[in-house]
């Protein structure tokens, strides 16, 4: 008898934390398109999102947190979500246009760094590979998401 494995894709619901209203609208339009993945809740910055993880009672499986924010940017949110014992294991990609800010944001834990791209598409299918990532057992993959962060378009 062969056995055929097959890859069951997890639901996985998202925190989106971004101050740009067009970029919220392109990101939760990406989410739509994306049958494993719902919108956990959208923050327009650092202080905002980590107000709603505090008040939550359910968490996000994922974020995906812009860098450049008022109040409290993301790379400052970033080190208070990794201090927080309930919030430490999320996974956090971290979006910017700047790629220079990939080592900043590795160094402070993120799991990975994607530039933002122009194209809708390129957005989706990029959000999309990383919600279906395993950052444990692909964590090498994850990495070099910062080392190609600045080829990325």
């Amino acid at each position: 008898m062969i056995q055929i494995q097959t890859t069951m894709k997890i639901s996985k619901s998202i925190l989106l934390i971004e101050d740009d209203k067009d970029d919220q609208l392109f990101f939760t339009e990406c989410l739509e398109k994306i049958e494993n993945a719902t919108l956990f809740d959208i923050a327009n910055n650092g202080r905002e999102a980590l107000d709603k993880l505090e008040k939550s009672i359910n968490l996000p499986d994922m974020i995906f947190m812009d860098i450049n924010m008022p109040l409290m940017n993301g790379l400052n949110c970033l080190t208070e979500i990794n201090k927080d014992p309930r919030t430490k294991n999320i996974p956090v990609v971290m979006l910017s246009t700047d790629a220079e800010q990939a080592e900043q944001a590795r160094t402070r834990g993120a799991k990975a760094f994607k530039k933002k791209p122009g194209s809708f598409a390129i957005l989706q299918s990029r959000v999309e590979q990383l919600i279906n990532l395993d950052f444990i057992s692909n964590a090498s993959f994850a990495n070099q998401t910062f080392q190609t962060a600045q080829y990325a378009e």
